[in-house]
């Protein structure tokens, strides 16, 4: 008589657990090779503007300005007004730089963003990808805004471009009022500025250009864009408890420097160069940083 071999249910047990332990071990590396992956996409993805932004420097002589509104100088002067020529900010003027011509040439810079009938309409609700960080679990490819523009989303919602990169504007407060603006930023990128590599005088390797932003959680249409009014300050830390995911600890409001990278998040600085870092920066060295003429001497960037 021919005797069948075969597995015990203990033997199958004991197998099956082994797949399951060995399966946990390997999931979470695979999940941190894929992050990994993802960071670098996100870092090269700032080296990239940063060359767009020099490019725009070398043919124009300045940065471009970060937003235009009415003001005087610093928060003084007149709050701007829906008739008002509304400029459209950084990530809009380097589009050339960025071989998305195509979405540039739709632009009709005479006119605000919302103003119908205008190609500028649909532009600003453009993806571009390079500003976009692929650790972002947004998959809402437009922000909501108010001012009597759609491009087709769900409740009206869907307008302006998305965007994981904001221009560094100030150390304090970036605006004076709701949506607006100051003029007097001591960082590079803000409302009317027009900054020149020899205005930054505490080094372009010493002072943050761009920095990461979030947005709020999927399906919130809560985010950055690129087109028009896109900048932050630093007053409020790093992934601060207020910003989305909010692992950090110390923040004055919601709209600050913040990434779905675990510790901290990419910064462009005024000389090209990209780091990354960490939510646990110091208040007083991340302020010294972001100021462009505070003749701070500072070591915040390893190589």
């Amino acid at each position: 008589m021919k005797i069948k071999r075969g597995f015990t249910l203990i033997e199958l047990l004991v197998v099956i657990a082994i797949i399951a332990i060995l399966i946990a071990i390997l999931l979470p590396a695979v999940q941190q090779a894929r992050e990994a992956a993802r960071r670098s996409t996100c870092k090269n993805n700032f080296k990239q503007v940063g060359l767009a932004l020099h490019n725009y420097h070398e043919t124009h002589r300045s940065f471009p300005l970060s937003d235009h509104r009415d003001s005087g100088r610093g928060c003084s002067g007149s709050v701007w007004s829906q008739s008002a020529v509304y400029r459209y900010s950084w990530g809009a003027m380097i589009l050339p730089f960025l071989e998305a011509n195509a979405v540039y040439n739709k632009f009709n810079f005479s006119t605000n963003y919302n103003v119908a009938p205008s190609n500028s309409v649909q532009a600003v609700g453009a993806t571009i990808p390079i500003f976009i960080c692929p650790s972002d679990p947004q998959s809402e490819a437009r922000c909501n805004r108010t001012g009597g523009i759609n491009n087709g989303g769900p409740g009206n919602k869907d307008d302006l471009g998305r965007s994981n990169m904001a221009g560094v504007a100030d150390s304090r407060d970036w605006e004076c009022a709701a949506n607006w603006g100051r003029s007097d930023g001591d960082g590079i990128l803000y409302n009317n500025s027009n900054t020149k590599i020899r205005d930054v005088i505490d080094g372009t390797s010493n002072t943050l250009l761009v920095g990461e932003v979030t947005g709020g959680l999927p399906g919130s249409f809560d985010c950055n864009y690129w087109s028009v009014v896109n900048h932050i300050d630093t007053a409020g830390g790093i992934n601060g408890p207020n910003t989305t995911p909010g692992s950090g600890t110390w923040s004055l409001r919601g709209q600050q420097a913040s990434s779905w990278h675990v510790g901290g998040c990419h910064f462009l600085l005024a000389d090209g160069s990209v780091h990354f870092l960490s939510e646990n920066i110091d208040s007083v060295v991340l302020k010294s940083i972001t100021t462009r003429i505070g003749s701070e001497v500072v070591s915040a960037f390893g190589p």
